[in-house]
Protein backbone atom coordinates (compact mmCIF):
# COMPACT_ATOMS: atom_id res chain seq x y z
CA UNK A 1 0.00 0.00 0.00
CA UNK A 2 0.94 3.80 -0.29
CA UNK A 3 1.98 5.64 2.82
CA UNK A 4 1.26 8.54 3.65
CA UNK A 5 4.53 9.56 6.33
CA UNK A 6 5.86 12.39 6.47
CA UNK A 7 9.40 13.28 8.93
CA UNK A 8 9.09 16.72 11.51
CA UNK A 9 12.23 18.17 12.67
CA UNK A 10 12.34 20.83 15.19
CA UNK A 11 13.78 22.53 17.90
CA UNK A 12 12.46 22.67 21.55
CA UNK A 13 8.76 23.56 21.94
CA UNK A 14 7.40 26.06 24.16
CA UNK A 15 6.51 24.45 27.59
CA UNK A 16 8.24 21.22 27.21
CA UNK A 17 11.00 21.92 29.80
CA UNK A 18 10.87 21.55 33.50
CA UNK A 19 12.65 21.09 36.41
CA UNK A 20 14.37 17.62 37.00
CA UNK A 21 12.21 15.34 39.49
CA UNK A 22 8.99 17.61 38.74
CA UNK A 23 5.82 16.92 37.03
CA UNK A 24 6.41 18.23 32.98
CA UNK A 25 3.58 18.75 30.12
CA UNK A 26 4.73 18.11 26.44
CA UNK A 27 2.50 20.28 23.77
CA UNK A 28 1.52 18.19 21.06
CA UNK A 29 0.83 20.45 18.53
CA UNK A 30 1.63 22.09 14.97
CA UNK A 31 5.31 22.56 14.62
CA UNK A 32 7.31 24.24 11.84
CA UNK A 33 10.06 22.46 10.05
CA UNK A 34 13.53 23.12 11.01
CA UNK A 35 16.40 23.69 9.33
CA UNK A 36 18.19 21.44 11.72
CA UNK A 37 19.85 17.88 10.81
CA UNK A 38 17.33 15.45 11.05
CA UNK A 39 16.54 14.04 14.48
CA UNK A 40 15.03 11.27 13.34
CA UNK A 41 18.83 10.38 12.07
CA UNK A 42 20.58 11.50 15.42
CA UNK A 43 17.44 9.13 17.41
CA UNK A 44 18.43 5.98 15.21
CA UNK A 45 22.09 6.05 15.95
CA UNK A 46 21.34 6.44 19.89
CA UNK A 47 19.47 3.67 19.32
CA UNK A 48 22.48 1.97 17.34
CA UNK A 49 24.68 2.55 20.13
CA UNK A 50 21.85 1.82 22.92
CA UNK A 51 21.14 -1.55 21.92
CA UNK A 52 17.47 -3.33 22.52
CA UNK A 53 18.52 -6.60 25.03
CA UNK A 54 15.96 -9.17 24.17
CA UNK A 55 12.63 -9.88 26.42
CA UNK A 56 11.78 -12.24 28.51
CA UNK A 57 9.58 -15.54 27.40
CA UNK A 58 6.74 -15.62 29.47
CA UNK A 59 3.23 -15.98 29.91
CA UNK A 60 1.02 -14.48 32.75
CA UNK A 61 -1.89 -15.37 33.47
CA UNK A 62 -4.44 -13.09 36.30
CA UNK A 63 -7.02 -15.41 38.74
CA UNK A 64 -9.11 -14.16 41.36
CA UNK A 65 -6.39 -14.28 43.81
CA UNK A 66 -3.27 -12.85 42.27
CA UNK A 67 -1.43 -13.88 38.98
CA UNK A 68 0.94 -16.65 38.07
CA UNK A 69 3.67 -16.47 35.88
CA UNK A 70 5.21 -19.63 33.65
CA UNK A 71 8.65 -19.00 31.81
CA UNK A 72 8.38 -20.58 28.14
CA UNK A 73 12.23 -21.43 28.56
CA UNK A 74 12.55 -22.95 31.56
CA UNK A 75 9.05 -24.19 32.42
CA UNK A 76 9.15 -22.07 35.78
CA UNK A 77 6.21 -21.40 37.65
CA UNK A 78 5.70 -18.15 40.10
CA UNK A 79 2.82 -16.75 41.92
CA UNK A 80 1.90 -13.19 42.94
CA UNK A 81 -0.31 -13.39 45.60
CA UNK A 82 -2.42 -10.08 45.41
CA UNK A 83 -5.32 -9.21 43.28
CA UNK A 84 -5.27 -7.63 40.15
CA UNK A 85 -7.45 -5.15 38.16
CA UNK A 86 -5.57 -2.45 36.62
CA UNK A 87 -3.90 -3.74 33.80
CA UNK A 88 -0.97 -6.21 33.63
CA UNK A 89 1.95 -5.52 31.27
CA UNK A 90 5.47 -8.08 29.97
CA UNK A 91 7.68 -6.09 28.81
CA UNK A 92 11.63 -6.67 28.88
CA UNK A 93 12.69 -9.34 31.55
CA UNK A 94 9.44 -7.04 33.58
CA UNK A 95 6.11 -7.55 34.50
CA UNK A 96 4.13 -4.57 35.54
CA UNK A 97 0.98 -5.17 37.36
CA UNK A 98 -1.95 -2.98 38.88
CA UNK A 99 -4.77 -3.03 41.34
CA UNK A 100 -5.91 0.56 40.88
CA UNK A 101 -4.40 1.76 44.12
CA UNK A 102 -0.58 0.38 43.24
CA UNK A 103 1.35 -1.18 40.95
CA UNK A 104 4.71 -3.25 41.17
CA UNK A 105 7.48 -4.71 38.56
CA UNK A 106 8.30 -7.99 39.41
CA UNK A 107 11.04 -9.76 37.59
CA UNK A 108 9.61 -11.64 34.36
CA UNK A 109 11.51 -14.93 34.67
CA UNK A 110 11.10 -15.22 38.68
CA UNK A 111 8.09 -13.19 39.95
CA UNK A 112 10.71 -11.19 42.81
CA UNK A 113 9.33 -7.73 42.95
CA UNK A 114 11.56 -5.25 41.65
CA UNK A 115 10.06 -2.24 43.02
CA UNK A 116 6.09 -1.10 44.08
CA UNK A 117 4.84 2.62 43.81
CA UNK A 118 1.38 3.76 44.74
CA UNK A 119 -0.88 3.53 42.09
CA UNK A 120 -2.22 6.91 40.21
CA UNK A 121 -4.39 5.03 38.18
CA UNK A 122 -4.72 2.14 35.76
CA UNK A 123 -1.70 1.08 33.64
CA UNK A 124 -2.85 1.43 30.36
CA UNK A 125 0.68 1.05 29.01
CA UNK A 126 3.99 -0.04 29.83
CA UNK A 127 7.77 -0.33 28.00
CA UNK A 128 11.08 -1.40 29.76
CA UNK A 129 14.54 -0.47 28.05
CA UNK A 130 16.35 -2.91 31.04
CA UNK A 131 17.42 0.19 32.58
CA UNK A 132 13.87 2.19 33.70
CA UNK A 133 10.18 1.43 32.99
CA UNK A 134 8.03 3.90 31.37
CA UNK A 135 4.21 3.84 32.56
CA UNK A 136 1.12 4.77 30.94
CA UNK A 137 -1.57 5.79 33.72
CA UNK A 138 -4.82 6.95 33.46
CA UNK A 139 -7.96 7.56 35.75
CA UNK A 140 -10.14 5.88 32.85
CA UNK A 141 -10.25 4.63 29.23
CA UNK A 142 -10.85 8.32 27.66
CA UNK A 143 -9.04 10.76 30.71
CA UNK A 144 -6.13 12.61 30.51
CA UNK A 145 -3.04 11.01 31.96
CA UNK A 146 0.60 10.68 32.58
CA UNK A 147 4.20 9.26 31.51
CA UNK A 148 6.43 8.28 34.19
CA UNK A 149 9.61 6.43 33.86
CA UNK A 150 11.00 4.37 37.22
CA UNK A 151 14.00 3.33 37.61
CA UNK A 152 15.17 -0.17 39.40
CA UNK A 153 15.26 1.03 42.62
CA UNK A 154 12.03 2.34 42.48
CA UNK A 155 12.29 6.09 41.95
CA UNK A 156 10.48 8.22 39.91
CA UNK A 157 13.24 9.49 37.36
CA UNK A 158 10.13 12.10 35.48
CA UNK A 159 6.36 12.78 35.76
CA UNK A 160 5.01 13.82 32.46
CA UNK A 161 1.61 15.28 31.69
CA UNK A 162 -0.17 14.08 28.50
CA UNK A 163 -3.32 14.53 26.64
CA UNK A 164 -5.92 11.94 26.27
CA UNK A 165 -5.45 10.21 22.77
CA UNK A 166 -1.61 9.19 24.05
CA UNK A 167 -1.86 5.76 22.96
CA UNK A 168 0.76 2.92 23.98
CA UNK A 169 4.01 3.78 24.15
CA UNK A 170 7.70 2.36 23.84
CA UNK A 171 11.02 3.22 24.92
CA UNK A 172 14.51 2.36 24.03
CA UNK A 173 17.91 3.78 25.94
CA UNK A 174 15.57 6.74 27.89
CA UNK A 175 13.64 7.38 24.40
CA UNK A 176 10.32 7.06 24.63
CA UNK A 177 8.06 6.06 20.96
CA UNK A 178 4.38 8.11 21.85
CA UNK A 179 1.92 7.93 19.92
CA UNK A 180 -1.04 10.55 19.84
CA UNK A 181 -3.82 11.95 17.92
CA UNK A 182 -4.19 7.94 16.46
CA UNK A 183 -1.69 9.39 14.28
CA UNK A 184 1.35 10.97 15.12
CA UNK A 185 4.57 9.62 16.99
CA UNK A 186 6.84 11.50 19.21
CA UNK A 187 10.26 10.65 19.74
CA UNK A 188 10.42 11.84 23.89
CA UNK A 189 14.38 12.28 25.51
CA UNK A 190 13.42 11.44 29.20
CA UNK A 191 16.67 12.97 30.40
CA UNK A 192 15.52 15.93 29.43
CA UNK A 193 12.73 15.98 29.62
CA UNK A 194 11.98 16.75 25.76
CA UNK A 195 10.87 15.89 22.49
CA UNK A 196 13.36 15.49 20.02
CA UNK A 197 11.36 15.19 16.70
CA UNK A 198 7.96 13.66 15.64
CA UNK A 199 6.94 11.87 12.61
CA UNK A 200 3.24 11.59 10.83
CA UNK A 201 2.41 8.06 9.58
CA UNK A 202 -0.74 9.18 7.68
CA UNK A 203 -2.62 6.48 9.10
CA UNK A 204 -4.13 5.16 12.03
CA UNK A 205 -0.93 4.50 15.05
CA UNK A 206 -1.98 3.68 18.17
CA UNK A 207 0.79 1.85 18.97
CA UNK A 208 4.53 1.58 19.62
CA UNK A 209 6.48 -1.66 20.44
CA UNK A 210 9.92 -3.46 20.85
CA UNK A 211 10.33 -6.76 19.74
CA UNK A 212 13.14 -8.51 17.91
CA UNK A 213 15.78 -6.25 18.75
CA UNK A 214 13.48 -3.77 16.57
CA UNK A 215 10.94 -0.78 17.17
CA UNK A 216 7.89 -0.30 15.45
CA UNK A 217 4.21 1.47 15.54
CA UNK A 218 1.77 1.72 13.64
CA UNK A 219 -2.03 -0.41 14.15
CA UNK A 220 -3.27 -1.86 11.21
CA UNK A 221 -0.38 -0.95 9.36
CA UNK A 222 2.67 -0.90 10.90
CA UNK A 223 6.39 0.77 10.64
CA UNK A 224 9.93 -0.66 11.20
CA UNK A 225 12.28 2.10 12.67
CA UNK A 226 15.02 1.46 11.28
CA UNK A 227 17.56 3.21 8.73
CA UNK A 228 14.99 3.16 5.67
CA UNK A 229 13.08 6.13 8.06
CA UNK A 230 15.56 8.43 8.22
CA UNK A 231 17.18 8.07 4.98
CA UNK A 232 14.88 7.03 2.03
CA UNK A 233 12.31 9.80 2.26
CA UNK A 234 9.04 10.34 2.27
CA UNK A 235 6.53 7.19 1.29
CA UNK A 236 9.69 4.71 1.86
CA UNK A 237 9.75 3.50 5.25
CA UNK A 238 9.47 -0.10 5.62
CA UNK A 239 5.83 -0.94 6.32
CA UNK A 240 3.17 -4.06 5.82
CA UNK A 241 -0.23 -4.14 6.20
CA UNK A 242 -1.52 -6.64 8.20
CA UNK A 243 -3.89 -8.97 6.48
CA UNK A 244 -7.20 -9.96 7.12
CA UNK A 245 -8.81 -11.06 3.84
CA UNK A 246 -11.18 -13.82 4.95
CA UNK A 247 -11.60 -13.27 8.54
CA UNK A 248 -14.73 -12.46 10.93
CA UNK A 249 -15.76 -10.34 13.78
CA UNK A 250 -13.65 -7.32 12.93
CA UNK A 251 -10.10 -8.61 13.82
CA UNK A 252 -7.34 -6.98 15.64
CA UNK A 253 -4.12 -6.77 16.09
CA UNK A 254 -2.51 -6.23 19.61
CA UNK A 255 1.17 -6.71 19.36
CA UNK A 256 2.25 -5.90 22.66
CA UNK A 257 1.83 -7.86 25.86
CA UNK A 258 -0.45 -6.19 27.86
CA UNK A 259 -4.08 -5.42 29.16
CA UNK A 260 -4.58 -1.91 29.21
CA UNK A 261 -7.04 -1.01 32.19
CA UNK A 262 -9.62 -2.90 34.00
CA UNK A 263 -9.49 -6.79 33.80
CA UNK A 264 -12.65 -8.68 33.42
CA UNK A 265 -14.29 -11.49 32.62
CA UNK A 266 -16.11 -10.30 29.24
CA UNK A 267 -15.76 -12.82 26.03
CA UNK A 268 -13.66 -12.12 23.98
CA UNK A 269 -15.73 -12.07 20.83
CA UNK A 270 -13.52 -10.68 17.55
CA UNK A 271 -10.81 -12.31 16.46
CA UNK A 272 -7.33 -11.87 17.46
CA UNK A 273 -4.09 -11.39 14.83
CA UNK A 274 -0.46 -12.83 15.65
CA UNK A 275 1.98 -12.03 13.72
CA UNK A 276 5.86 -11.92 13.90
CA UNK A 277 7.18 -9.14 12.33
CA UNK A 278 10.34 -9.82 10.33
CA UNK A 279 13.41 -7.42 12.41
CA UNK A 280 15.64 -6.95 9.13
CA UNK A 281 15.20 -6.51 5.14
CA UNK A 282 14.79 -4.31 3.08
CA UNK A 283 10.91 -4.95 3.35
CA UNK A 284 8.41 -5.94 5.89
CA UNK A 285 6.76 -9.12 6.04
CA UNK A 286 6.07 -11.77 8.70
CA UNK A 287 7.97 -15.09 10.11
CA UNK A 288 7.69 -18.30 7.46
CA UNK A 289 4.96 -16.34 5.29
CA UNK A 290 2.70 -17.13 8.35
CA UNK A 291 0.47 -15.33 10.81
CA UNK A 292 -2.48 -16.53 13.27
CA UNK A 293 -5.96 -15.63 13.99
CA UNK A 294 -7.75 -17.11 17.31
CA UNK A 295 -11.67 -16.60 17.76
CA UNK A 296 -13.00 -18.38 20.37
CA UNK A 297 -12.04 -21.98 20.80
CA UNK A 298 -10.40 -21.77 16.79
CA UNK A 299 -6.56 -20.49 15.74
CA UNK A 300 -5.68 -20.88 12.29
CA UNK A 301 -2.54 -20.50 10.29
CA UNK A 302 -2.69 -18.36 7.26
CA UNK A 303 -0.62 -17.08 4.41
CA UNK A 304 0.07 -14.03 4.71
CA UNK A 305 0.49 -13.18 1.00
CA UNK A 306 -2.37 -14.93 -0.34
CA UNK A 307 -4.76 -14.69 3.25
CA UNK A 308 -4.89 -18.75 2.06
CA UNK A 309 -5.27 -21.28 5.12
CA UNK A 310 -2.81 -23.56 5.69
CA UNK A 311 -4.47 -24.94 9.19
CA UNK A 312 -6.81 -24.94 11.56
CA UNK A 313 -6.92 -26.53 15.73
CA UNK A 314 -9.92 -26.21 17.92
CA UNK A 315 -8.62 -25.88 21.61
CA UNK A 316 -10.34 -27.11 24.90
CA UNK A 317 -11.61 -23.78 25.96
CA UNK A 318 -11.69 -20.16 24.20
CA UNK A 319 -8.44 -18.61 23.64
CA UNK A 320 -7.30 -14.72 25.87
CA UNK A 321 -4.14 -14.31 24.15
CA UNK A 322 -1.33 -15.37 21.91
CA UNK A 323 2.03 -14.04 20.66
CA UNK A 324 3.78 -15.38 17.00
CA UNK A 325 7.38 -16.74 17.57
CA UNK A 326 9.92 -17.54 15.16
CA UNK A 327 8.32 -20.83 13.90
CA UNK A 328 5.27 -21.32 15.03
CA UNK A 329 2.48 -19.37 17.78
CA UNK A 330 2.17 -20.00 21.43
CA UNK A 331 -1.76 -19.69 22.93
CA UNK A 332 -3.35 -19.17 26.26
CA UNK A 333 -7.05 -20.62 27.21
CA UNK A 334 -9.19 -19.32 29.95
CA UNK A 335 -8.74 -23.44 31.30
CA UNK A 336 -4.52 -22.41 31.92
CA UNK A 337 -3.35 -24.30 29.08
CA UNK A 338 -0.58 -23.16 27.13
CA UNK A 339 0.15 -24.77 24.27
CA UNK A 340 2.58 -23.92 21.00
CA UNK A 341 1.93 -24.64 17.49
CA UNK A 342 4.02 -25.10 14.46
CA UNK A 343 3.81 -22.59 12.09
CA UNK A 344 3.83 -24.60 8.89
CA UNK A 345 1.42 -27.48 9.72
CA UNK A 346 -0.35 -26.54 12.81
CA UNK A 347 1.26 -29.61 14.50
CA UNK A 348 1.12 -29.21 18.55
CA UNK A 349 4.60 -28.78 19.60
CA UNK A 350 4.31 -28.06 23.26
CA UNK A 351 1.32 -27.78 25.95
CA UNK A 352 1.76 -26.67 29.46
CA UNK A 353 -0.89 -26.02 32.07
CA UNK A 354 -0.38 -22.75 34.34
CA UNK A 355 -2.65 -25.10 36.72
CA UNK A 356 -5.81 -22.93 37.04
CA UNK A 357 -8.29 -21.38 35.40
CA UNK A 358 -7.79 -17.73 34.21
CA UNK A 359 -9.83 -14.14 33.93
CA UNK A 360 -6.97 -13.24 31.45
CA UNK A 361 -3.77 -14.32 29.65
CA UNK A 362 -0.61 -12.22 28.58
CA UNK A 363 2.15 -13.58 26.51
CA UNK A 364 5.62 -12.24 25.34
CA UNK A 365 8.09 -14.35 23.15
CA UNK A 366 11.18 -13.03 21.47
CA UNK A 367 13.52 -14.72 21.00
CA UNK A 368 12.18 -17.88 20.77
CA UNK A 369 11.47 -20.88 18.89
CA UNK A 370 10.19 -24.35 19.32
CA UNK A 371 11.37 -27.74 17.20
CA UNK A 372 9.00 -28.89 14.67
CA UNK A 373 6.57 -31.84 15.71
CA UNK A 374 5.15 -34.11 13.84
CA UNK A 375 2.68 -33.16 11.17
CA UNK A 376 -0.86 -33.35 12.11
CA UNK A 377 -4.02 -34.68 9.96
CA UNK A 378 -4.64 -33.58 6.19
CA UNK A 379 -6.44 -29.65 6.50
CA UNK A 380 -9.99 -31.83 5.74
CA UNK A 381 -10.01 -33.71 8.89
CA UNK A 382 -8.38 -30.22 10.87
CA UNK A 383 -11.82 -28.45 9.33
CA UNK A 384 -14.18 -31.40 10.22
CA UNK A 385 -12.77 -31.49 13.90
CA UNK A 386 -12.91 -27.75 14.30
CA UNK A 387 -16.26 -27.49 12.98
CA UNK A 388 -17.66 -30.90 14.85
CA UNK A 389 -19.73 -29.30 18.03
CA UNK A 390 -19.87 -26.09 17.28
CA UNK A 391 -22.01 -23.50 19.31
CA UNK A 392 -24.07 -21.00 18.62
CA UNK A 393 -21.68 -18.47 19.91
CA UNK A 394 -19.26 -18.64 17.55
CA UNK A 395 -21.30 -19.36 14.00
CA UNK A 396 -19.52 -16.75 12.45
CA UNK A 397 -15.80 -18.35 12.58
CA UNK A 398 -17.22 -21.79 11.73
CA UNK A 399 -19.26 -20.40 8.93
CA UNK A 400 -15.98 -19.16 7.53
CA UNK A 401 -14.34 -22.93 8.62
CA UNK A 402 -17.37 -24.49 5.83
CA UNK A 403 -16.90 -22.39 3.61
CA UNK A 404 -12.76 -23.17 3.57
CA UNK A 405 -13.58 -27.11 3.72
CA UNK A 406 -16.05 -26.27 0.58
CA UNK A 407 -12.85 -24.97 -1.22
CA UNK A 408 -10.49 -28.20 -0.59
CA UNK A 409 -9.90 -30.03 -3.84
CA UNK A 410 -10.24 -33.62 -2.58
CA UNK A 411 -13.31 -35.73 -2.61
CA UNK A 412 -12.88 -36.40 1.15
CA UNK A 413 -14.30 -32.76 1.42
CA UNK A 414 -17.44 -33.46 -0.22
CA UNK A 415 -17.96 -36.57 2.20
CA UNK A 416 -17.37 -34.13 5.26
CA UNK A 417 -19.81 -31.64 4.41
CA UNK A 418 -22.43 -34.75 3.61
CA UNK A 419 -21.80 -35.90 7.07
CA UNK A 420 -21.98 -31.99 8.07
CA UNK A 421 -25.64 -32.24 6.50
CA UNK A 422 -27.13 -35.66 7.72
CA UNK A 423 -25.87 -34.31 11.67
CA UNK A 424 -28.83 -33.14 13.38
CA UNK A 425 -26.14 -31.07 16.04
CA UNK A 426 -25.06 -28.61 12.82
CA UNK A 427 -26.67 -25.68 13.50
CA UNK A 428 -29.12 -23.97 11.31
CA UNK A 429 -27.32 -21.40 10.74
CA UNK A 430 -24.19 -23.40 9.21
CA UNK A 431 -26.62 -26.00 7.41
CA UNK A 432 -27.08 -22.80 5.00
CA UNK A 433 -23.04 -23.10 4.51
CA UNK A 434 -23.01 -26.59 4.31
CA UNK A 435 -25.17 -26.95 1.32
CA UNK A 436 -23.86 -23.94 -0.83
CA UNK A 437 -20.68 -26.24 -0.02
CA UNK A 438 -21.93 -29.27 -1.30
CA UNK A 439 -23.93 -27.54 -4.01
CA UNK A 440 -20.34 -25.72 -5.33
CA UNK A 441 -18.40 -29.41 -5.49
CA UNK A 442 -17.28 -31.19 -8.64
CA UNK A 443 -15.81 -34.46 -7.03
CA UNK A 444 -17.44 -37.41 -4.63
CA UNK A 445 -19.84 -38.53 -6.98
CA UNK A 446 -20.16 -41.87 -5.07
CA UNK A 447 -20.74 -40.21 -1.44
CA UNK A 448 -23.07 -37.67 -3.01
CA UNK A 449 -25.19 -40.70 -4.20
CA UNK A 450 -24.95 -42.98 -1.58
CA UNK A 451 -26.29 -39.79 0.19
CA UNK A 452 -29.30 -39.43 -2.07
CA UNK A 453 -30.11 -43.41 -1.37
CA UNK A 454 -30.87 -42.57 1.97
CA UNK A 455 -34.58 -41.26 3.19
CA UNK A 456 -35.50 -39.30 6.66
CA UNK A 457 -36.54 -42.99 8.80
CA UNK A 458 -37.30 -41.92 12.55
CA UNK A 459 -37.42 -45.38 13.62
CA UNK A 460 -33.94 -46.49 11.79
CA UNK A 461 -32.10 -42.83 13.34
CA UNK A 462 -32.28 -40.95 10.21
CA UNK A 463 -33.50 -38.02 11.48
CA UNK A 464 -32.23 -35.43 8.35
CA UNK A 465 -33.27 -35.68 4.93
CA UNK A 466 -30.30 -36.06 2.21
CA UNK A 467 -29.46 -32.49 1.00
CA UNK A 468 -31.10 -33.01 -2.36
CA UNK A 469 -31.09 -29.43 -3.73
CA UNK A 470 -27.42 -29.18 -3.69
CA UNK A 471 -26.85 -32.74 -4.35
CA UNK A 472 -28.97 -32.45 -7.45
CA UNK A 473 -26.91 -28.96 -8.62
CA UNK A 474 -23.69 -30.46 -8.31
CA UNK A 475 -24.51 -33.71 -10.01
CA UNK A 476 -26.11 -32.32 -12.47
CA UNK A 477 -23.49 -29.98 -13.21
CA UNK A 478 -20.86 -33.00 -13.27
CA UNK A 479 -23.47 -34.53 -15.70
CA UNK A 480 -23.83 -37.87 -13.75
CA UNK A 481 -26.85 -39.94 -15.25
CA UNK A 482 -26.57 -42.68 -12.05
CA UNK A 483 -28.17 -39.71 -10.11
CA UNK A 484 -31.13 -39.81 -12.59
CA UNK A 485 -33.22 -42.46 -10.96
CA UNK A 486 -32.47 -41.35 -7.23
CA UNK A 487 -33.38 -37.82 -8.07
CA UNK A 488 -36.75 -38.79 -9.51
CA UNK A 489 -37.96 -40.63 -6.63
CA UNK A 490 -37.08 -37.95 -4.56
CA UNK A 491 -39.96 -36.18 -5.89
CA UNK A 492 -42.72 -37.28 -5.00
CA UNK A 493 -40.56 -37.81 -1.15
CA UNK A 494 -42.70 -35.45 0.77
CA UNK A 495 -40.11 -35.60 3.44
CA UNK A 496 -38.27 -33.27 1.40
CA UNK A 497 -38.05 -29.56 1.09
CA UNK A 498 -39.78 -27.72 -1.74
CA UNK A 499 -36.68 -25.82 -2.62
CA UNK A 500 -34.70 -29.41 -2.91
CA UNK A 501 -37.60 -30.54 -4.64
CA UNK A 502 -37.42 -27.79 -7.60
CA UNK A 503 -33.77 -28.18 -7.84
CA UNK A 504 -33.80 -32.20 -8.32
CA UNK A 505 -36.70 -31.55 -11.04
CA UNK A 506 -34.03 -28.70 -12.85
CA UNK A 507 -31.28 -31.39 -12.64
CA UNK A 508 -33.26 -33.91 -14.12
CA UNK A 509 -34.02 -31.88 -17.13
CA UNK A 510 -30.10 -32.49 -17.84
CA UNK A 511 -30.15 -35.91 -16.33
CA UNK A 512 -33.47 -37.75 -16.81
CA UNK A 513 -34.06 -40.41 -19.59
CA UNK A 514 -36.93 -42.92 -20.60
CA UNK A 515 -36.03 -44.67 -17.46
CA UNK A 516 -37.25 -42.20 -15.00
CA UNK A 517 -40.65 -41.24 -17.09
CA UNK A 518 -42.88 -43.03 -14.63
CA UNK A 519 -41.96 -41.23 -11.41
CA UNK A 520 -41.72 -38.23 -13.23
CA UNK A 521 -45.40 -38.12 -14.84
CA UNK A 522 -46.32 -39.46 -11.38
CA UNK A 523 -45.07 -35.80 -10.16
CA UNK A 524 -46.44 -34.47 -12.75
CA UNK A 525 -50.07 -35.62 -11.97
CA UNK A 526 -50.23 -34.91 -8.19
CA UNK A 527 -48.58 -31.54 -8.15
CA UNK A 528 -49.90 -29.54 -11.77
CA UNK A 529 -53.34 -29.71 -10.05
CA UNK A 530 -52.18 -28.62 -6.20
CA UNK A 531 -48.49 -26.61 -6.36
CA UNK A 532 -48.91 -24.50 -3.63
CA UNK A 533 -45.87 -22.28 -3.76
CA UNK A 534 -43.39 -20.74 -6.46
CA UNK A 535 -40.61 -23.51 -5.72
CA UNK A 536 -43.05 -26.52 -6.88
CA UNK A 537 -44.40 -24.16 -9.40
CA UNK A 538 -40.97 -24.32 -11.21
CA UNK A 539 -40.73 -27.56 -10.23
CA UNK A 540 -43.90 -29.02 -12.12
CA UNK A 541 -42.48 -26.87 -15.10
CA UNK A 542 -39.49 -28.45 -15.19
CA UNK A 543 -40.87 -31.94 -15.31
CA UNK A 544 -42.97 -30.95 -17.97
CA UNK A 545 -40.09 -29.86 -19.80
CA UNK A 546 -38.18 -32.91 -19.25
CA UNK A 547 -41.42 -35.48 -19.83
CA UNK A 548 -41.71 -33.38 -23.82
CA UNK A 549 -37.64 -34.54 -23.79
CA UNK A 550 -37.64 -37.72 -23.04
CA UNK A 551 -41.49 -38.98 -24.36
CA UNK A 552 -41.73 -36.76 -27.38
CA UNK A 553 -45.25 -36.08 -28.99
CA UNK A 554 -46.82 -38.08 -25.52
CA UNK A 555 -45.04 -36.44 -22.94
CA UNK A 556 -46.18 -32.94 -25.38
CA UNK A 557 -49.57 -34.44 -25.40
CA UNK A 558 -49.71 -35.04 -21.31
CA UNK A 559 -48.23 -31.38 -20.81
CA UNK A 560 -50.92 -30.29 -23.33
CA UNK A 561 -54.03 -31.91 -21.72
CA UNK A 562 -53.36 -30.48 -18.50
CA UNK A 563 -52.40 -26.90 -19.59
CA UNK A 564 -56.08 -26.67 -20.77
CA UNK A 565 -57.44 -28.49 -18.00
CA UNK A 566 -60.01 -26.35 -15.39
CA UNK A 567 -58.10 -28.40 -12.30
CA UNK A 568 -54.40 -26.99 -13.14
CA UNK A 569 -53.46 -24.75 -10.51
CA UNK A 570 -53.94 -20.97 -13.21
CA UNK A 571 -50.22 -20.48 -11.71
CA UNK A 572 -49.27 -23.14 -14.29
CA UNK A 573 -51.40 -22.87 -16.82
CA UNK A 574 -49.64 -20.66 -18.99
CA UNK A 575 -46.27 -21.74 -18.43
CA UNK A 576 -47.17 -24.81 -19.16
CA UNK A 577 -49.12 -23.62 -22.82
CA UNK A 578 -45.67 -21.86 -23.54
CA UNK A 579 -43.83 -25.19 -23.31
CA UNK A 580 -46.42 -27.15 -25.91
CA UNK A 581 -46.32 -24.03 -28.08
CA UNK A 582 -42.43 -24.04 -28.56
CA UNK A 583 -41.44 -25.58 -31.45
CA UNK A 584 -44.96 -26.73 -32.56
Amino acid sequence: MKQAFRLVAFTLLPGLVGCAGGTHSIVFGDIENSSEANPLSVVQQHLSRHGIANGANVVVGVMDRGIVGLGLDSHHKWFYPHPVNGGVWITGQIVVAGDGKRFTAMEAATGNVVWEQKGLGQIRGASDDGQSTLVWLTSGPKTPGILQTIDRRGHVHRTIDVPEDVGIPAMVGNVGFVPWRNRFVSLVDFEGPKEIARFDQGYPTALAWVMDQAVYVGRDVFTRYDDRITTTGIGRATTKEIPKQQLVDDPTWFPVAGIAGPITREPIENTKIFAKPTPQGATAGYDGQRYYASNRRIVLGLRDDTGELVWVRRLEANILAGAAFEGGVVLCDRAGNVQSFEGKTGALAEQVSLGTALRACVIQVDRFSKPAAPRPKPLVEQLSEAIDGADASGVKMQGMLVRELGKQPSALATERLIDLAFDSKTLPELMVEVRDGISGRRNGQEAMLAALSRRYDYLAGVLMTPPVGPLADALAAMKEGRAAPLLAEHLNDPANRTDDVKRAALALEVLATEAEREPLETFFALYRATAYDDDMTQAVVSVARTLIRIAGDEGKELVRAAAYDPMTVPPLQQPLRRLVSEGS
